[in-house]
């Protein structure tokens, strides 16, 4: 059976507080333990520690088997206060329809949420134990258990339960890395905002202070777009603050990556760099859709549709448990389309929480049927669709088959000869100043000599005498224009 959450919605409370998303920031809230002993949020975050909430279902058997594992408990050792004191770990029980009287067990399970627990909750952990479930309400949590992680600078993030190692990786170097002493601006993250068939593109960068000095100033280099240029950033950051930068109407000047990078010198420079893509992706009209299901294939489906909303492909009607399906399809014509991964319980491919396997979904740019030239779209199937159970929901992804971005440079013309090639294939090209990359693969996809640069306008001279006698791909690409044709190799 699937686990789900029965919230009751106080709404004089979530009046007060309001709900709080991943990616927000927390308000502040008072709670008591099941002892009478207070504790404040914000005073903790304001004295550096990150606050990590346990919330559980005293009936759920996948809380219990992690509560038996101690694996908080042995986290609190080395970060809590018996540790370095940089964490406080709060476990809170969140089902609305129990009794504290359930935290003391023992197990009943009979299928009433009311009364089923799964045991003792109290004697073996010190951890403070709360039993509220408005904290539920006030996070609008997706389900139980979840671990709500709250970051000095009081941003929210939500994780499933982990090991020790993957949860100190995920608070100290995903979630909340700690302060350095000294000057430490930081890039934390950049989002793009773009309409298909529209060349320019806007950015968000945040910048937020890692160090222990208060940031005035940093200086960003932007590179990948144009103009391309440097950035100057300025405001007042103390440790943990952050400030958001928009730069608009920036050029795209081909598929790949925009780079932004603080460019001062400061005490760490592994957080001064990010990349991101257009959030409007781009292809060829050759794309190729990869679908591995989780335990409940009936769940799901998707689409692709054009720019009319037309539905050019679709799939759906699964019964197979773990399936996995491939496909190429060609698109009917340059232009808009957009990928819809839907499901009819909202939860996605997410199996792994219902104690199965997480499918995923991946979809591709192809050069030719069998050669991907990237990928374009990747969900792991880690998280749910919706917060809300049983609620049907869907994934969606944009992107721009045969851009117009550097339509100007497709004006090109090539010549290979001697065709079949012996010893030597000779290229000429015409109508282009720019660059290309030159590579031969097999018809498996495979690289059977290494990339060749082609260097504006003229001929060049290709060594083929070391590729085995056959038919191969020849696939010329630069940031803005890919060609594949077929050469014939003959010794």
């Amino acid at each position: 059976m699937k686990r789900f959450l029965l919230i009751i919605c106080l709404s004089g409370v979530l009046n007060a507080i309001g709900q709080i998303s991943p990616g927000t920031v927390a308000s502040d809230f008072t709670v008591q333990d099941i002892t009478g002993n207070s504790y404040n949020l914000y005073n903790e975050l304001d004295s550096g520690k990150t606050v990590l909430l346990h919330c559980f279902a005293a009936w759920d058997s996948f809380a219990w088997e992690y509560y038996q594992q101690h694996v908080l408990e042995a986290f609190n050792s080395l970060y809590g206060e018996p540790g370095n004191g940089s964490v406080a770990i709060w476990r809170v029980e969140c089902e609305t329809q129990n009794s504290t009287a359930q935290l003391q067990g023992p197990a009943s399970n009979t299928g009433n949420i009311a009364t089923d627990t799964q045991g003792d909750w109290l004697s073996e952990s010190t951890l403070p134990l709360f039993d509220d479930s408005t904290l539920a309400a006030q996070f609008a949590l997706p389900y139980l258990p979840v671990i709500i992680v709250i970051c000095p600078d009081r941003i929210v993030r939500f994780a499933n339960q982990m090991a020790i190692g993957n949860l100190a990786n995920l608070v100290f170097q995903s979630s909340c890395p700690p302060v350095v002493p000294g000057f430490d601006p930081a890039l934390l993250s950049v989002t793009t905002s773009r309409t298909c068939g529209n060349g320019n593109v806007d950015l968000e960068v945040v910048i937020k202070n890692l160090g222990t000095d208060t940031l005035y100033n940093a200086t960003l280099e932007l590179s990948g777009a144009t103009p391309e240029q440097s950035v100057a950033w300025s405001g007042q950051l103390s440790s943990y603050q952050s400030d958001t930068l928009t730069l608009q109407e920036l050029a795209i000047v081909s598929d790949g990556d925009i780079n932004l990078a603080i460019i001062d010198s400061n005490v760490n420079t592994a957080n001064d760099s990010l990349s991101v893509r257009s959030n409007v992706g781009f292809s060829t009209q050759l794309i190729k859709l990869e679908l591995a299901l989780d335990a409940y294939p009936d769940e799901v489906s998707w689409e692709i549709r054009d720019e009319t909303d037309s539905v050019i492909y679709n799939g759906g009607g699964y019964e197979v448990d773990y399936q996995y399906i491939s496909n190429v399809f060609q698109l009917p014509s340059s232009g808009c389309y957009n990928f819809y991964l839907n499901d009819t319980r909202g939860d996605g491919l997410h199996g792994s929480q219902y104690g199965g396997f997480d499918g995923f979904c991946k979809l591709y740019s192809m050069i030719d049927s069998t050669t991907v030239e990237e990928e374009m779209f990747h969900y792991d199937g880690s998280f749910n669709f919706s917060s809300i159970e049983n609620s049907p929901s869907f994934l969606q992804y944009s992107f721009e088959a045969g851009s117009p971005i550097g339509v100007d440079d497709r004006e090109i013309t090539w010549n290979a000869y001697p065709m079949p090639a012996n010893q030597k294939l000779f290229l000429q090209k015409t109508g282009s100043l720019l660059n290309y990359n030159l590579f031969i693969a097999d018809l498996a996809g495979r690289l059977v000599s290494a990339p060749v640069t082609v260097f504006g306008p003229g001929i060049i001279e290709v060594d083929v005498s070391s590729i085995p006698a056959g038919i191969y791909v020849l696939s010329l690409r630069s940031n803005l224009y890919q060609e594949n044709f077929s050469i014939v190799v003959q010794h």
